[in-house]
């Protein structure tokens, strides 16, 4: 009797509450909003619920991130002036906002994909240096500052100070982890944070490990 009466008060409370029983919350930890000095800042929190992954949107770019026991965490480089992070699960979402003084550049180049593979960007600059994961650092100035092996970005390359000529855009699917196909987005920002920003959008689906693409290609100006 006893437990009869139980099951049906916890079944009543499944149908009344249950909505707000099982609502899933989004707690971002950091950063904290207000005002930073680091280009590079480290994306971390909480994700109630048995998920695998949720969505981060970073100053407008989206993508997935992995969800382990619910805590997730990524690296990310800001822009100049005023940031806005959002971590999106179902219904719910956090986000953050706060300032980051820091230098600005010229170019910022943004990969990410949708599956648990590593995928690796390339850029080329107008002297044909490859900045990639073996060479960070190039003479002209460009560097990668995110590296992500394991799934989905983002990887990040920037340069100060953008040598005029053309840019190649390339992605290498370097480990599918027995995922065939993997969709990617490359975001190139000109002048982030300054009036005159530019965007443009590439999307690609890959089928093949080890196989380089070649995504876009995008001209800096002489200055006049």
């Amino acid at each position: 009797m006893m437990k009869s009466m139980f099951n049906n008060l916890l079944l009543s409370a499944l149908l009344l509450f249950g909505p707000a029983i099982f609502a899933q919350t989004v707690t971002i930890d950091s950063p904290h909003g207000g005002f930073t000095t680091e280009r590079i800042q480290t994306v971390s929190g909480s994700v109630s619920g048995n998920l695998e992954k949720a969505t981060i949107v970073i100053n407008g770019i989206p993508q997935m991130i992995r969800l382990n026991g619910g805590k997730f965490s990524l690296s990310t480089v800001v822009a100049p002036g005023t940031n806005l992070i959002e971590v999106k699960a179902g219904n719910a979402s956090d986000r953050v906002s706060f300032f980051a003084a820091v230098p600005p550049r010229d170019i910022k180049v943004v990969l990410t994909w949708d599956t648990a593979t590593d995928v690796d960007l390339w850029v080329l600059d107008p002297t044909g240096e490859k900045c990639f994961y073996a060479n960070r650092s190039t003479k002209s100035g460009g560097n990668l500052d995110v590296d992500v092996v394991d799934g989905y970005g983002p990887e990040t390359f920037t340069m100060s100070k953008a040598l005029p000529g053309n840019y190649s855009v390339q992605v290498q699917y370097y480990g599918s982890y027995d995922k065939p196909v993997t969709r990617v987005n490359v975001y190139v920002v000109l002048n982030e944070g300054k009036p005159n920003e530019k965007r443009k959008q590439f999307q690609f689906v890959m089928t093949r490990s080890q196989q380089v693409y070649h995504i876009a290609n995008f001209e800096i100006d002489p200055e006049s």
